[in-house]
């Protein structure tokens, strides 16, 4: 809809303008003048700038556009103006009556006033748009209501100026010309209250405020001409509302460009340094974009140095980084420094002005390094260090990161804005590089948690999957490592002779490490089984092949049993490992089986099987036999108490009664309970072996 009424403007208006044109041509030739088509004709050109007004809004869309646009477009449209112009004056020499209302005394004088008029409706409408952009740039509360009141002030002057025929701009305040300088004082009053709406020139750069001005001064004076030119005669003699309208749009851009000169007159001198603080706002800016994008540690330090050489213009820059262990400051990155230079440097101690900088916890300026006693031994390092400015880098948690220095080759380079600027660039980088390096320690502790993870499945793996079938017997089984991975482990195996195995273990130490040495440990059982008939022999020949192979702070407590199910009876060696909980089917209660021997991998061999003992144990109906980890009676609960022996015995004191699975399910639940919400600090191993054939052994 929109799209087909535009294109009927496009159409309608022409021929408008060319109807009006045969109008005046017969009225001139005719010498005829009727008022009713006087009138008619004046409505219909008020009509035509109100399309055009329309017509420009809808397709030229000066509030989507910058101020730098929007002001080579206002150069344009008057610059437009006054060569249009000032070529029909040359061209035509038109012929106009002196009086006013002016009226047409050639034919050249017709075409003269309607290009004119023409002229002036499609470079002044849209010129008045774009002063309203700039007017509404950083606009105040009551702007739009003064401009409103402009337009309406300026259409009621342009009526008035039709309806009584008199000139408008001579303020005579006669009763004739009252309402026409009644509406002109109101549109003057408002130009001047909106002409001080020009805070975009305040934020122009010293190179634009330059251009403008001295762009704006040929251009002023065109814009004055143009009453001479068009204004006074030409217009009247179209239309005496064109005439109104555009003296006092042509007022408005007069008042608005001398004010606008003026403040871009005063605002020169300080134009250096604003453009300065906009250097360093954008620089602010930049560096927090490029730090904040940037996640990699080795790319952020000579970003860092680059950016803050460039917007201090420095000579020379550079980050010593500090080190925790070494309490030392180490240059990370730098620019304009020789290798000479970051070899000797000698600002790398907690001492000097580098103390003063981290005591301070803010910049420091030495603007003539050569006067200055305590820091001019760095001119034997750095000649051209004339003046120096160094800020710390502090952590979120208040942890020293480094120092940034920049240097000059002249005294008195540096001022308080470049203090600001060099703290507020240090207290960015810090946060970059605190953020990089949590990013780094967090992707590394992912990754970790993933390899851990795949230890922690494989793990679970070399677990036994199933629980064997032992006749006579009921076994059941349970492991809960603490962390992801643990170095607790239980197996069942084979001997030589057929006879089923069990072995439970735990490697000191906690996560990979032990985990590891569980899997070699499991490794070590599994194969040796097969060639030993008893538990002495195969802790023994496991001992003879961990010992080479595992660290000697590290070692392996671990219980290897045999079962025999045709005599019931347990067989076991136990080496350094917890006691066995040994419950008789008979109600004699429980007791821990103590027998003597060291860690696996504790000695080389010849002591270790001196002291390992081999003891058998009846397996009557009903009698149980619990293997566990430390990590059963050493697990703690909030208030630090161990968990125990004692409360061990307590839980499983009716053992004849349980089955394997009821056993160790109340064994697990118990500690759990116990712990409530404090973290496991050991792996939950459980085995439990019982006897459940209730006939007596035979024979």
């Amino acid at each position: 809809m929109l799209k087909t009424i535009l294109k009927i403007l496009y159409v309608l208006i022409p021929i408008l303008i060319v109807l009006i044109f045969f109008v005046d041509l017969l009225s001139y030739y005719s010498n005829i003048t009727i008022n009713m088509i006087s009138y008619l004709r004046e409505f219909i050109i008020l009509g035509i700038i109100f399309l055009c007004y329309h017509l420009i809004k809808q397709k030229l869309h000066f509030d989507e556009l910058t101020v730098e646009q929007n002001l080579v477009r206002l150069t344009i449209l008057i610059a437009a103006n006054f060569v249009i112009t000032l070529a029909l004056n040359i061209l035509f020499d038109p012929k106009y009556s002196g009086n006013f209302p002016t009226i047409y005394k050639s034919t050249s004088a017709i075409i003269d006033s309607t290009v004119m008029a023409f002229t002036a409706a499609m470079t002044l409408v849209p010129a008045i748009f774009i002063l309203k952009q700039l007017i509404f740039y950083k606009r105040k509360r009551k702007t739009a209501l003064f401009f409103n009141l402009f337009l309406l002030s300026i259409t009621i002057n342009a009526v008035s100026v039709f309806l009584t025929r008199q000139p408008t701009g001579w303020f005579k305040f006669s009763s004739e010309t009252l309402a026409n300088d009644i509406t002109l004082v109101a549109a003057i009053f408002f130009i001047a209250v909106l002409s001080f709406r020009n805070e975009w020139i305040t934020y122009l750069s010293r190179k634009k405020k330059l251009i403008y001005f001295f762009t704006g001064i040929p251009l002023y004076f065109g814009i004055a001409s143009l009453f001479d030119l068009s204004y006074r005669t030409p217009l009247p003699a179209y239309s005496l509302s064109i005439a109104g309208l555009s003296y006092a749009m042509w007022l408005f851009l007069v008042i608005y460009g001398a004010l606008a000169m003026v403040k871009l007159l005063f605002h020169l001198p300080t134009a250096r340094a604003f453009d300065r603080k906009i250097k360093e706002l954008n620089s602010l800016y930049d560096l927090g974009r490029m730090l904040n994008s940037e996640t990699k540690v080795e790319k952020l330090l000579p970003l860092i140095t680059k950016l803050t050489a460039q917007v201090l213009e420095s000579n020379s820059t550079w980050l010593g980084q500090f080190d925790q262990s070494t309490k030392e400051f180490r240059i990370t990155s730098h620019q304009n420094l020789s290798e000479e230079e970051i070899i000797g440097l000698p600002l790398t101690k907690m001492e000097g002005l580098n103390s003063a900088i981290v005591s301070r916890k803010g910049a420091i300026l030495i603007n003539d390094m050569s006067h200055n006693r305590p820091y001019r031994n760095l001119l034997q390092w750095k000649s051209d260090a004339r003046s120096i400015l160094g800020a710390p880098l502090f952590s979120n948690r208040n942890q020293l990161m480094g120092i940034i220095y920049a240097t000059k080759a002249k005294e008195y380079t540096f001022d308080i804005d470049d203090v600001s600027l060099l703290e507020g660039f240090a207290n960015q980088a810090a946060i970059a590089l605190e953020n990089a390096n949590l990013l780094r320690e967090s992707i590394e502790r992912e990754r970790l948690e993933q390899e851990l993870k795949v230890a922690r499945d494989v793990q679970i793996k070399l677990l036994p999957q199933i629980v064997p079938q032992i006749p006579s017997f009921d076994v059941d089984a349970f492991c809960l490592t603490a962390y992801e991975v643990g170095g607790d482990y239980y197996d069942f195996f084979v001997y030589s002779d057929g006879k089923p195995g069990i072995v439970i273990g735990d490697v000191s130490g906690k996560g990979t490490s032990a985990a590891l040495y569980m899997a070699e440990f499991k490794g070590v059982i599994q194969t040796l089984a097969h060639s030993h008939e008893s538990p002495y022999s195969l802790a023994c020949a496991a001992n003879s092949a961990i010992y080479p192979n595992i660290e000697r702070r590290s070692f392996v407590s671990a219980i290897i049993a045999k079962v025999d199910p045709d005599r019931r009876l347990l067989s076991l060696a136990r080496a350094g490992h917890p006691p066995v909980l040994y419950c008789k089917g008979n109600g004699e209660g429980l007791q821990n089986i103590r027998s003597n021997g060291i860690g696996i991998g504790l000695d080389s061999g010849e002591k270790f099987n001196d002291l390992l003992e081999e003891i058998t144990l009846p397996m009557d109906a009903r009698s149980s036999v619990i293997f566990y980890t430390d990590g059963m009676t050493e697990a703690r609960n909030e208030l630090g108490e161990e968990f125990g022996e004692e409360r061990m015995h307590e839980i499983i004191k009716n053992c004849d009664t349980k089955t394997a699975e009821e056993l160790k399910e109340n064994l697990f639940n118990s500690v759990i309970n116990f712990c409530g919400n404090t973290p496991l600090h050991d792996d939950l191993t459980i085995v439990v072996l019982k006897n459940s054939d209730n006939q007596p052994i035979s024979g």
